[in-house]
């Protein structure tokens, strides 16, 4: 059984438990997520476990009705404040590129059933936060033409479902038609990246959802790496791609590269070993823990000729390459590394 087969049959449960006020059986229980009677008890002991207001009521000559509490949720404890709705309205911004998908709808509905319980002036106040904050990216994809694909991704991750997909490679400049075991969704920047093995490849591999081309779900199941994470996977990318051995990059910024630095936490390894403003050069040294350089050398580009690679000497010759070739692009010469 996949580990996700429980929560999908937990949650149909509840769903069920809601739209029956008054109660319902056992048996139609089983019949609605397509399981035996005591599985059914067992999840429902779960559910009672885990703080869940589920409880029966014995009717019809000892014949028991499952039902959830009613109105649960209406309670003086659930009631926002202006910073929580604030913090709401900000997180619908930031997830305006799933607008259109299970994930974004999801927030919005959830904030227009909020308006609707706010009286006029608290209304006003949602109203106004467009003209007062805004949340501004620097480039987005609109995934709304994608829902149907991520819904399925979403119930072959919970599932262990194998996929067969459709992918516009960008490294190999191709399109693999291929099989599929996805892990897990990853919202990254304004990117919705899906990991798991690929067989083409026969690796963990990941793929950008905006260049799937078809997501069909098959009859074949998986079984996902027990010590798999996707925390622990993604800890070695600068970005979102993890490849290779950890390696330790040393890199000097100076002028206004090491302001930023100062200001900005750019990865969880990042570590100032040396700040040379107290004693008037405004440089700083850091280091970085990495398993992939990819991304982590087109963030330093961006830099220029403030952020120059200390360590280790091969990632400083690649750097270097691609300012050579940068010169070439202008039509200008610039001498060998």
């Amino acid at each position: 059984m996949s580990r996700g087969e429980p929560l999908i049959r937990q949650w149909n449960l509840l769903k069920a438990l809601q739209n029956h006020r008054f109660g319902i059986g056992l048996n139609e229980l089983s019949e609605r997520v397509e399981c035996s009677k005591r599985q059914v008890q067992r999840d429902l002991g779960i559910l009672q476990q885990v703080g869940f207001p589920v409880s029966f009521e014995e009717r019809d000559f000892g014949k028991r009705f499952w039902k959830m509490a009613p109105h649960f949720l209406e309670s003086d404890k659930l009631v926002f404040s202006l910073t929580e709705m604030l913090s709401l309205y900000v997180s619908q911004q930031l997830l305006a590129p799933l607008s259109g998908t299970q994930f974004g709808d999801g927030l919005a509905m959830a904030i227009e059933k909020i308006k609707a319980l706010l009286p006029a002036k608290a209304l006003g106040y949602f109203g106004d936060l467009g003209s007062t904050l805004m949340v501004k990216s620097v480039a987005s994809h609109d995934y709304s033409g994608q829902d149907k694909e991520i819904r399925i991704i979403n119930q072959a991750i919970l599932e262990c479902k194998v996929l067969r997909v459709r992918y516009a490679s960008a490294s190999e400049d191709c399109v693999l038609d291929t099989l599929f075991h996805p892990y897990g969704l990853v919202f990254f920047g304004t990117n919705l990246y899906c990991i798991g093995h690929l067989d083409v490849h026969g690796e963990v591999r990941t793929l950008k959802i905006s260049r799937l081309q078809g997501v069909e779900m098959t009859a074949g199941t998986f079984q996902r790496p027990a010590n798999f994470s996707l925390a622990a996977h993604t800890h070695g990318a600068f970005g979102i791609i993890a490849s290779g051995k950890y390696q330790t990059i040393k890199v000097r910024f100076t002028g206004w590269a090491a302001t930023n630095v100062r200001e900005h936490h750019w990865h969880s390894s990042q570590k100032i070993v040396k700040d040379c403003k107290a004693s008037g050069e405004d440089c700083v040294i850091a280091e970085y823990e990495l398993s992939d350089t990819m991304e982590f050398k087109r963030w330093l580009l961006g830099f220029g000729r403030y952020a120059v690679v200390m360590s280790p000497k091969s990632l400083a010759t690649d750097i270097a390459l691609e300012l050579q070739e940068t010169c070439r692009s202008y039509g200008r010469s610039c001498p060998k590394a």
